[in-house]
C-alpha cells in the first residue's frame, strides 16, 4: 500500500499545481510508486478541522475524546500553504494553525509548510524557524526537488539543495521510532534519552537550550520530555498544557525535539558535527584520493555513516548512536577533537587545506573562488561558511553576507 502525501491550498487551481510540481519530483526521485498524492478539498479540511477541534475540547478536559476521524490520521505527509486568505475558515486562519492541530491531535507523521518564508529561499542564519510546528518549512517552487528524497546524489549535480533539508523518505520512517522513544521515556531527562552526557549538554549555549526551558528548580539538563512539552511554551500552547494524554505528549516532543536537534544544535557544529564539517577540519578522515573532489563529496550524503568515505572506526566511539534522531550521521565534537589518533591533532602544522569548501545551499564541495562566504547565526567559533548561489533563490537575510 502507498504512503499517502495530502496537499492544501485555499485556491483549488494552486492545489493542484502543487500536485503536479511534487508528482514531478517523486517520479524523478524513482518514488512514484511508493507515494500515493492526494488533494485536500476545502470541504474536507473544514470536516477534518471540526474533527480535530472535538478531540482537542476532550483531551483538554480529561473526558473522554471524539473518536471520529480526520482526513490527517491516515496521511503519512501532509503539506499545506501558509497564507489560507480564501479559505472557508476565515482571513485569521493560516497554515500554522492548522499545523498544530495536526501535529498535536491526529496520527499524521511529518508536515510540510509551504511558502511561508518565500517560494524559493534560503536561511543564511542555518537556524530555520523554530516559531513553526511544522517539520520542514518550505517554498513551492522546490516541490519538484528530488533530492528532497534523496540520501544520495549524482556527482554532475549543480541543483539547489540544501544541507539543513532531511532526506524526507528517511524522516518519515524514522518518526515511529522517535515517537516510541518518547512515551517509554516521558518521565525521563531529555538528554539521557537522546545520549548526551550531562556534562556535554551543559555546554550547550544559552541561545540552543532556552527552546528546551527547564522543571521548576532544574537545569536544563534535567529537564523531561513531559516537562518540555506542556511547560517550555515551544510543546502544547499554553491552554493545552492541562493535556496528560501520552500519544499527544510524545507525538509533540518527538517532533519538537527532533527539530531543535537539527536547527538548534546542529547549525552550531561544535556540540555535533557531520561528516563534510568533519572533514573540513581533519581532512585526514577522508578514506580515499584526498587530491579530488569527488572523494570529498561523498561525506556529504544523507546516508549511513559506513558509507560516507570517511575512516570511520577510528571515530566510532565519538558518534551518536540514536541515530534516528539526525537527519544525518553525527559525532559529539567535544570528545572527537581531542581523539589522539587524528593526524591534524598530532601534528597542527602538517594539516593541509583543500581548495574547496562545502556550501550549505548545495550540499557539495566547489572550488573556494567559486562560492560566496556568509557567517552564519551561530554562538560556536563556527560561524564562517559558503554558499554556491542560485539565481532563482532568494537567500535571506542577505545581510549576512556582508558581515
Amino acid at each position: 500500500m502507498k504512503e499517502k502525501i495530502l496537499i492544501y491550498d485555499d485556491e483549488q487551481p494552486q492545489t493542484e499545481a502543487f500536485r503536479k510540481s511534487l508528482t514531478r519530483g517523486l517520479k524523478k526521485a524513482i518514488l512514484d510508486e511508493v507515494f500515493a498524492v492526494e488533494i485536500l478539498d476545502e470541504d474536507g479540511l473544514q470536516d477534518s478541522i471540526e474533527a480535530l477541534r472535538a478531540k482537542q475540547e476532550g483531551i483538554r478536559d480529561n473526558s473522554k475524546p471524539s473518536c471520529e476521524t480526520t482526513e490527517f490520521d491516515d496521511t503519512s505527509i501532509f503539506i499545506i500553504d501558509y497564507d489560507l486568505l480564501k479559505s472557508k475558515a476565515g482571513g485569521f486562519f493560516t497554515g500554522e494553525n492548522v499545523t498544530y492541530s495536526v501535529r498535536c491531535f491526529s496520527t499524521c507523521k511529518l508536515i510540510v509548510g509551504l511558502n511561508q518564508f518565500g517560494r524559493s529561499s534560503f536561511d543564511l542564519t542555518l537556524k530555520g524557524h523554530p516559531e513553526s510546528f511544522a517539520d520542514l518549512n518550505l517554498g513551492a517552487d522546490q516541490l519538484d526537488n528530488p533530492y528532497l528524497w534523496r540520501g544520495t546524489w549524482c556527482e554532475v549535480r549543480r541543483t539547489f539543495r540544501p544541507w539543513y533539508w532531511p532526506n524526507l523518505s528517511d524522516a518519515l520512517r524514522n518518526f515511529d521510532q522517535r515517537v516510541q522513544d518518547v512515551k517509554q521515556s516521558l518521565d525521563k531527562p531529555i538528554c539521557e534519552v537522546l545520549g548526551f552526557d550531562t556534562d556535554v549538554f551543559r555546554l550547550l549555549p544559552r541561545a540552543v537550550v532556552q527552546f528546551i526551558g527547564k522543571g521548576e528548580g532544574k537545569e536544563p539538563a534535567e529537564t523531561t520530555f513531559r516537562e518540555f512539552v506542556k511547560e517550555s511554551g515551544n510543546g502544547l500552547r499554553p491552554k493545552d498544557a492541562t493535556i496528560s494524554d501520552e500519544q499527544v505528549l510524545a507525538r509533540v516532543g518527538a517532533a519538537r525535539i527532533s527539530k531543535w536537534l537539527e536547527i538548534f544544535v546542529l547549525p552550531e557544529q561544535d556540540i555535533l558535527v557531520d561528516a563534510p564539517h568533519l572533514v573540513s577540519r581533519y581532512p585526514s578522515l577522508i578514506d580515499g584520493d584526498r587530491k579530488r573532489i569527488g572523494t570529498w563529496n561523498k561525506t556529504a550524503q544523507l546516508v549511513e555513516h559506513g558509507e560516507l568515505g570517511l575512516n570511520t572506526e577510528s571515530i566510532e566511539p565519538y558518534r551518536f548512536k540514536k541515530d534516528y534522531w539526525m537527519s544525518r550521521p553525527v559525532w559529539f565534537w567535544d570528545k572527537l577533537r581531542e581523539h589522539a589518533q587524528i593526524k591534524e591533532l598530532i601534528e597542527p602544522r602538517l594539516t593541509v587545506k583543500p581548495d574547496w569548501v562545502f556550501c550549505e545551499d548545495a550540499s557539495r564541495f566547489y572550488k573556494r573562488n567559486a562560492c560566496r562566504e556568509f557567517l552564519a547565526d551561530t554562538a560556536s567559533p563556527f560561524t564562517r561558511r559558503f554558499a554556491k548561489g542560485f539565481d532563482s533563490v532568494d537567500y535571506r537575510p542577505r545581510v549576512r553576507f556582508s558581515l
